[in-house]
């Protein structure tokens, strides 16, 4: 293998998938351990990270996105900007929420804590739209979808930490409960 890079390093995530699938069907005995590092793997939620993360997506979303969604669209009629953007932003915060509910249906409700406090926090973080973003067109998003997600987590069962969120977010202090 001098100088050439190990094959497991240039599969995509999907063929990982596939090797990891193919090898536990050959090792049932390599299960236990792999579930082990799953769960390890999923109750790692670390709330700064997850609220750069959304942060990141949804400051990130190209405002030209707009001039695909807003005007008039065949079959829809026309589209607000402000409802074009909220789209867009959903799109972007959509794999957070679903990562939510999949920690929450394991039963790992401190990851869940976590990932819903990281989530928060980087809405938060996008409250106040600034030009040339998305978030101009949606001034109201990040404290609504904030709503949404104190929803969820008491639906859930999940007991945010609303003390330190309290301290990290004053201005949403009617948000929490």
């Amino acid at each position: 293998m001098s100088g050439k890079r190990p094959a497991l390093e240039a599969l995509s995530a999907a063929e990982k998938a596939a090797v990891l699938d193919e090898l536990l069907a050959a090792r049932p005995d390599l299960r236990e351990p792999a579930e082990a590092y799953a769960v390890q793997v999923m109750t790692d939620a670390d709330r700064v990270v997850v609220a750069d993360d959304v942060e990141s997506a949804l400051q990130g979303r190209d405002i030209e996105e707009l001039n695909t969604r807003a005007g008039h669209q065949p079959g829809r009629g026309y589209v607000h900007p402000a409802e074009a953007a909220d789209e867009i932003l959903d799109e972007a915060l959509q794999p957070f929420l679903d990562d939510l509910h999949r920690r929450a249906g394991l039963g790992m409700r401190s990851a869940t804590a976590e990932l819903a406090a990281g989530i928060l926090l980087g809405l938060y973080n996008c409250r106040h739209g600034t030009s040339e973003t998305l978030l101009e067109y949606a001034p109201d998003y990040a404290a609504e979808r904030a709503s949404g997600v104190v929803r969820d987590c008491a639906r859930l069962g999940i007991e945010l930490p609303a003390v330190e969120l309290l301290d990290l977010m004053p201005e949403w202090s009617a948000l929490l409960p």
